[in-house]
């Protein structure tokens, strides 16, 4: 299947298939997180649908985790979650910036061992947006680090490029910029077969 560019609005929704790698990219504060929670709380996902990064971090290590030590840590564990999901068919949601072609990779290559679709949410945001939405986080980040993953992103995780990876289909996840709320974005994706699970 040819990658999808968007979500046109007023459209039907967008399937996604039992079993499917669904990848979020984009910079800290460009919302995937309140994304991924609208997910779960309309019930397209279950809970355990939504492996988070930041998340695993806190479990293992607790709020005042050294990432820069602890990231071999978290990945592994957060690819063990990956591989367990997929390997009993459900999909699952990897939140995380995933700006950057290996951290894509890492992930693409779990789903190609399970032979699972691959799905990249892409949450591109203006500097304006992603500053105001950073604004109101409770763990705020420094701007210019906000705006460099926002740059990354640019550079590495555009739609010509993601269509180029080992993915099925890409779709920007609409946003703020276009008056359009986290849960009206979340209720535009249908999870085939995996709501609740």
């Amino acid at each position: 299947m040819d990658p999808v560019d968007g979500v046109r609005l007023g459209e039907g929704p967008v399937v996604i298939p039992s079993g499917t790698l669904v990848i979020l990219a984009g910079p800290p504060a460009a919302g995937k997180r309140t994304f991924a929670a609208e997910l779960v709380r309309q019930g397209r996902v279950d809970a355990a649908a939504v492996v988070s990064s930041d998340d695993i971090a806190v479990q293992l290590f607790g709020t005042a985790v050294d990432r820069e030590a602890a990231d071999p840590q978290i990945f592994a564990e957060r690819d063990r979650r990956v591989a367990q999901r997929l390997g009993a068919g459900l999909s699952v949601v990897v939140d995380a910036t995933n700006v950057l072609p290996q951290a894509r990779m890492r992930l693409t290559a779990i789903a190609g061992r399970f032979g699972s679709p691959v799905v990249v949410l892409r949450f591109a945001r203006p500097p304006s947006v992603l500053i105001a939405q950073n604004a109101e986080r409770d763990k705020r980040l420094p701007v210019e680090q906000v705006l460099d993953f926002a740059a990354l992103m640019a550079a590495h995780a555009t739609v010509e490029q993601l269509s180029a990876e080992d993915v099925w289909a890409v779709h920007d996840v609409p946003g703020r910029d276009q008056q359009v709320t986290p849960a009206q974005a979340a209720g535009w994706f249908e999870f085939d077969g995996d709501g609740g699970q």
